[in-house]
């Protein structure tokens, strides 16, 4: 898995998306679905700086964070001091108690990108939930994604926040249509005097996936689908997953 975020690119990220993302939104969409399932305790991996983190932390939800970037979670922690947050790698992570709901957020299942992965992960998050317990994620669809990209070369982002203007200029490359694998770089600016300044670049191997194969994964890995959601979120088509845990 890359390793993502980290540094420079912590803060970089955490400040282009809060504009990308209206994170009261994306509270409201998570925790309707959390509760639909009567989901008290909760894991977000994937939480990055802590935007949900606040949100559950406020409504005074059992919450826990999980992320693979050390400096993503100093931001998260300072940000919410009182909530918990583990420095962890989906595919092998191991609770002290067992939870209700894990969620997956940020299309981070996009960086799963051997089916050994995909194993490994759904397989933890098994053996971390409690009997009938949920997960729910999502995941950049493969059919509408890959023509996209084909027809669009560069693919810009503008964010602005606290009166700074950002943009993320992304560019994609095939790299192996047998698992859907994707080089993906991008350039982020500044906007000074009129002017593109560059920050930093970064570059990633991501997979995207068909709906097909994550319902073949889940049910390989011991999962029944509740629900799938056709979400478009800023920037790309996904589907969104809940899934509850079946007993052997």
């Amino acid at each position: 898995m890359a390793n993502l975020y980290d540094g420079k690119m912590a803060a970089i990220f955490d400040a282009m998306y809060q504009t990308f993302i209206d994170y009261d939104q994306e509270y409201v969409f998570y925790n309707e679905l959390i509760q639909e399932n009567n989901c008290k305790s909760i894991l977000e991996i994937g939480s990055g700086t802590g935007n949900l983190a606040k949100r559950f932390k406020e409504n005074d939800q059992e919450y826990i964070g999980l992320d693979y970037s050390q400096s993503m979670i100093a931001i998260a922690q300072e940000r919410n001091k009182k909530s918990l947050f583990i420095h962890g790698d989906m595919r092998d992570f191991e609770l002290t108690t067992p939870v209700d709901a894990i969620i997956i957020t940020g299309r981070s299942t996009s960086y799963l990108i051997s089916n050994e992965d995909i194993n490994n992960t759904f397989d933890s998050l098994y053996k971390n939930l409690n009997t009938q317990g949920v997960i729910i994620f999502d995941f950049i669809d493969a059919n509408r994604f890959i023509p996209f990209i084909k027809q669009n070369q560069a693919i810009l982002h503008e964010a602005t926040y606290e009166g700074i203007n950002y943009i993320r200029e992304s560019h994609w490359k095939t790299t192996s249509l047998e698992n859907f694998m994707l080089e993906w770089s991008a350039q982020y600016y500044t906007i000074v005097n009129d002017q593109k300044e560059i920050i930093t670049e970064d570059l990633s191997t991501v997979r995207v996936f068909t709906l097909n194969e994550i319902e073949l994964f889940l049910y390989l890995n011991n999962f029944e689908i509740i629900r799938t959601i056709d979400r478009k979120t800023y920037a790309y088509d996904t589907y969104v997953i809940m899934a509850k845990k079946k007993m052997l």
